[in-house]
């Protein structure tokens, strides 16, 4: 067993649990996480789940069986992507949701993601009443008559995409006979975004659909660097868009008619358009790693912006306490409080259908009205046990590289403004690397920024 002690410290990442099975999880850690969530409900009833992860069975059983030896009853879906379990549990009323998934992460993760009847993940608050249970092991131990009953549903994605449906003009986009590729990594969302696309669309071609916790067809993460096979299907059979998500589904990426990927933050600010212009200005809500383009699109509709540590927590619990008309991250996570509070990509795939089938444009002609400024990601390994005084050492070290420094921010990790761009360095808090983030009006700008943090930030590390 992994020793409670090492874990303390760092059980709960950026959202959820999220370690290398064998070496940093074990089976005994999600009997225990599911006696803590036990123990913390004191009864009721929590919806299960898992992605496609080889570890997920036996994972979710072993949290299935923690949670009944509190008394707490547990339905079970299988295989289905988180935003629908968040669905689910708010549309069922049922006091919480399981997700037994390590997201984007490498097969060899995996984890827990909790999540609470309004739809929303557990905050940062919640997850630690949970991590304070679960280092106590004080957990409830329900007497042997009094032990919570498991049952199975295998309607919940159904469900889920008849209330899309519901909600989106299903009609209109039918109406243009879109082509359109699914790439769902193998992952979750095998088993529901090709469906509902078959529901609105002419020709449907999915790649990668098969569920496979191997993630045989490409990395789990969809981006510009992993998706060259949908690339390439999308412009081959002249498609009309491209969609893609990671393993557990919370992220969607799409591709335009000419094979273009598109930047989170630019699909943001184009559906901004939209839910600001329908409110006549309003919140939005994203993180401090998306790009400024999102600031020009908001304030041009005379909107508001604020921005929040990064993690689809943060932006949901802003969302909420703002009464914010939407949420996201550059990463591809899209938050549509008119819906629910969790990442909802499919209802957002319909949104962009909606869109094209509306003003006859594809999406690429509608994406390049949105700026894309020269924008730089990189990330450089470095143990989770040096994280904090690295950062501690950087809040030095980083500003005084740097030229024409204007303001440094701590919201999450170090945020410098420049007089040209911005520079974003922060710890991971699902992997053991710190990321650098950095955007300019120019490559060579840009460029010169990232290598100067870059060196700075390999520095340290080595020095700590």
């Amino acid at each position: 067993m992994v020793p409670v002690s090492s874990m303390a410290d760092r059980l709960f990442g950026t959202t959820g649990v999220r370690k290398v099975y064998g070496k940093e999880f074990d089976l005994e850690m999600a009997l225990d996480l599911g006696k803590a969530l036990g123990t913390l409900l004191g009864g009721g009833t929590v919806l299960l789940a898992r992605d496609t992860r080889t570890t997920g069975l036996m994972v979710a059983d072993a949290l299935s069986a923690g949670l009944l030896s509190t008394g707490v009853n547990v339905v079970r879906t299988g295989i289905i992507p988180t935003p629908t379990l968040a669905f689910t549990v708010m549309n069922r009323r049922l006091d919480a949701g399981v997700m037994v998934t390590a997201s984007h992460n490498p097969p060899e993760y995996t984890g827990v993601k909790f999540w609470s009847k309004n739809s929303m993940g557990f905050t940062p608050e919640e997850e630690e009443k949970i991590e304070r249970i679960y280092v106590s092991r004080k957990f409830k131990v329900a007497p042997w008559n009094q032990l919570g009953k498991e049952s199975t549903t295998e309607s919940a994605a159904d469900e889920h995409i008849e209330a899309i449906l519901a909600r989106c003009d299903a009609e209109l986009i039918r109406s243009k006979s879109f082509t359109i590729v699914v790439d769902p990594g193998n992952g979750a969302a095998s088993v529901l975004t090709p469906y509902l696309m078959q529901r609105l669309a002419s020709k449907i071609v999915t790649i990668n659909s098969q569920p496979d916790g191997h993630f045989p067809g490409r990395v789990s993460e969809p981006d510009e660097s992993s998706l060259g096979d949908l690339i390439q299907m999308v412009k081959e059979i002249g498609a009309d868009l491209g969609i893609a998500h990671d393993g557990d589904a919370d992220r969607v990426v799409f591709v335009t008619e000419k094979g273009e990927v598109v930047r989170g933050d630019r699909t943001i600010a184009l559906l901004a358009q939209d839910y600001l212009g329908t409110t006549k200005g309003g919140t939005l809500v994203t993180t401090v790693d998306s790009s400024l383009v999102l600031d020009e699109t908001v304030k041009k509709r005379g909107g508001k912006i604020i921005r929040t540590p990064v993690g689809d927590i943060q932006v949901a619990v802003k969302v909420k306490e703002t009464d914010a008309v939407m949420g996201g991250e550059a990463c591809g996570v899209f938050i549509l409080p008119e819906f629910h509070l969790a990442p909802e990509p499919f209802l957002t795939a319909c949104r962009i259908l909606e869109k094209m089938a509306r003003t006859g444009k594809s999406l690429g002609e509608l994406i390049s009205g949105i700026p894309a400024y020269p924008l730089v990601k990189t990330k450089l390994k470095c143990p989770n046990e040096k994280k904090a005084q690295v950062m501690e050492a950087l809040a030095e070290v980083l500003p005084k590289a740097l030229e024409n420094v204007v303001q440094v921010l701590t919201v999450d990790g170090i945020g410098i403004t420049l007089k040209e761009g911005w520079v974003l360095v922060r710890p991971s808090g699902t992997e053991p690397v710190i990321r650098i983030t950095c955007e300019g009006p120019t490559e060579a700008l840009v460029k010169k920024v990232s290598n100067t943090a870059k060196l700075a930030v390999e520095k340290t590390i080595k020095s700590i």
